[in-house]
């Protein structure tokens, strides 16, 4: 059983990275052995998996079949593995072992890593890692405790928890108002440089809402980014106005560095969520860091945000 379940690995790992080169850079093992262990898989199989060329593998559409009861099987297998480490690591007193915590990259140094550095201060015996997703080494929902997320993956047995919302507001910095002017209604943006984010999640217009009315966020925008911190910086820096989360920009409005614009108009304010694989919410460990994160969330003003300085 044991042989068997390295061919399905190898093939999904394979799968997984489109090619033999990626698989072995993404994992380590050499390219041969991914294709001996491939080749073996075939061969106990009797069919064809996938289709070689110098630069990709293609797979057949017995590959194709072949994997999805692969990956099913290997979450299977995964799963099973996390609830029994998780029972005998928590058998002792107190939190022990590894909590390992994916986010989306806007959230990693703006607010995941303050809720990580109170998680370890009250269980210094756990030992945290915190990814940002979205990059080509980013680990997979399935290997880690949680991911933190705007946009609720759509994965089976993975439950989506609501931890908070964020409120946003728009921002700019002094000096971009002097040289340009300040806004008085949501219309007057249409001759602004906007500072935009390029996120699947940010792809419809936005809209602004006051108590009794509605306005599109429309924008000249000729600055876009994919990342919240270049957003910021680029704002201080004095480059347009930017929707930004107001906890975020709190730490420069309280500094000088940026000032609302258009206080009284905000958009919807975005939910969080914390997504699990259903059997590791029996860790006690993940149970105490969701609960801290929802607490974090009621109080984000708190947080020891760092600071981007306007330059002189």
């Amino acid at each position: 059983m044991d042989m068997e379940l390295k061919l399905v690995e190898a093939f999904a790992l394979i799968m997984r990275a489109g090619s033999l080169t990626r698989a072995e850079t993404q994992t380590g093992m050499s390219k041969a052995t991914l294709s001996r262990l491939l080749r073996r898989l075939e061969e106990d199989l009797g069919v064809q998996l996938l289709s070689r060329s110098s630069r990709k593998v293609t797979p057949t559409d017995a590959g194709r079949a072949f994997h999805a009861h692969c990956e099913a099987l290997l979450a299977d297998v995964s799963g099973r593995w996390e609830t029994a480490r998780h029972e005998v690591q928590e058998m002792s007193t107190g939190g022990k072992g590894r909590l390992r915590v994916l986010a989306d990259n806007h959230f990693t140094t703006t607010f995941v890593c303050h809720v990580a550095r109170l998680f370890l201060e009250k269980y210094p015996n756990i030992r945290c890692e915190l990814d940002a997703a979205g990059r080509e080494d980013s680990p997979r929902m399935e290997d880690v405790d949680c991911y933190i997320c705007a946009e609720a993956p759509d994965l089976p047995d993975v439950v989506a928890k609501l931890v908070g919302r964020l409120t946003y507001g728009l921002y700019a910095s002094p000096k971009y108002l002097r040289a340009n002017g300040t806004p008085s209604t949501p219309k007057d943006l249409t001759t602004h440089v906007s500072i935009t984010l390029r996120m699947p999640e940010f792809a419809k217009t936005p809209v602004l809402h006051t108590d009794k009315t509605s306005h599109p966020y429309v924008t000249r925008s000729t600055v876009g980014t994919n990342d919240y911190w270049v957003m910021k910086t680029f704002c201080v820096d004095g480059l347009g106005i930017a929707l930004l989360p107001d906890f975020f920009a709190g730490p420069e409005v309280r500094l000088g560095s940026l000032v609302p614009v258009l206080p009284e108009w905000k958009p919807e304010r975005r939910r969080i969520f914390c997504a699990y694989q259903r059997q590791r919410y029996a860790a006690k460990k993940l149970q105490a860091f969701i609960a801290l994160l929802s607490e974090c969330m009621t109080d984000l003003e708190a947080l020891n945000t760092y600071v981007a300085i306007a330059p002189r």
